[in-house]
């Protein structure tokens, strides 16, 4: 079974912001060090498949765009799919 997860953009934009944002969406663990390398050790960590709806990708943070694409290169299990905003 695959984990669908629906992220939004708007809601990273800020590196802490979006740490925290991430941590309460992708239930991370209370451990969760809030930065790039966390969030890239804990999602090619994962064994259960996993889709990622980024929402508003171009309103991300771009160094955590950058850890989430890189996730989905080293980890099979997880796929990131980006969506731009239209306006």
């Amino acid at each position: 079974m695959t984990h669908v997860y629906e992220l939004d953009g708007n809601q990273m934009k800020e590196s802490a912001q979006a740490h925290a944002y991430l941590k309460e969406i992708l239930q991370f663990p209370e451990h969760y060090g809030m930065n790039a390398d966390a969030l890239f050790d804990c999602l090619t960590e994962e064994s259960r498949e996993i889709l990622i709806w980024l929402n508003s990708s171009d309103k991300i943070d771009k160094k955590i765009l950058k850890t989430l694409e890189e996730v989905s290169q080293e980890n099979p299990f997880v796929t990131i799919v980006e969506i731009e905003d239209d306006d």
